[in-house]
């Protein structure tokens, strides 16, 4: 997911504030397991 590859990858144009953001993202889904639920919810798609 576009998401995912944000998170997880550093691209070459990528400035101070995109890194920082990136970095906050990982650390908060770190911190908060509901944090964690919601991403892995959105990944495979929301039960029905």
């Amino acid at each position: 997911s576009w998401q995912m590859t944000m998170m997880l990858h550093r691209f070459e144009d990528e400035d101070d504030f995109a890194s920082e953001m990136r970095r906050a993202t990982l650390g908060h889904l770190a911190a908060s397991e509901t944090a964690r639920r919601d991403l892995a919810e959105n990944y495979v798609g929301l039960p029905f």
